[in-house]
């Protein structure tokens, strides 16, 4: 089973600018249907696609960006690269995002100018990457 984060963004841009942010380092790979598709030098495979559907964390988000983890790969690699491509997401863009696991799991919220971070998963080498000040504290997945 693979290892899958999604990367929800509030933004108007299109998703084809929002990929262009994210390259280089990655390059684009093929594939099928609306979505643009790059792959890590670490093994990363990155998605970025509209996805206007509401969901119980952000009330309209425009672009979902997908990380699947290469299980052959270094996790710890993948999610250095992971945060590196958030975080130039969140300089490039400002609205509200949120990056999540499997849709059970809330890393990274950005609610206006505030962000918060999850008491887990965050080592002190990914908090390093981030470039806004924060706020760190557990943040449970809302019900349905």
């Amino acid at each position: 089973m693979a290892i899958e984060y999604t990367f929800q963004l509030c933004s108007t841009t299109a998703p084809d600018a929002i990929g262009a942010l994210l390259v280089p380092p990655l390059t684009a790979v093929e594939w099928t249907g609306p979505v643009s598709a790059y792959k890590s030098v670490g093994g990363l495979l990155v998605t970025v696609h509209f996805d206007g559907r509401a969901n119980l964390v952000l009330e309209e988000p425009e672009i979902a960006v997908g990380f699947r983890f290469d299980k052959f790969a270094d996790f710890a690699v993948q999610n250095a690269e992971m945060v590196r491509l958030v975080v130039v997401l969140l300089d490039a863009e400002d609205g509200d995002a949120v990056l999540q696991q499997d849709f059970e799991r809330i890393l990274l919220l950005r609610r206006g100018p505030e962000l918060t971070v999850g008491e887990t998963f965050w080592t002190s080498e990914l908090l390093a990457q981030l470039t806004s000040p924060y706020e760190r504290r557990s943040m449970p997945y809302p019900e349905d």
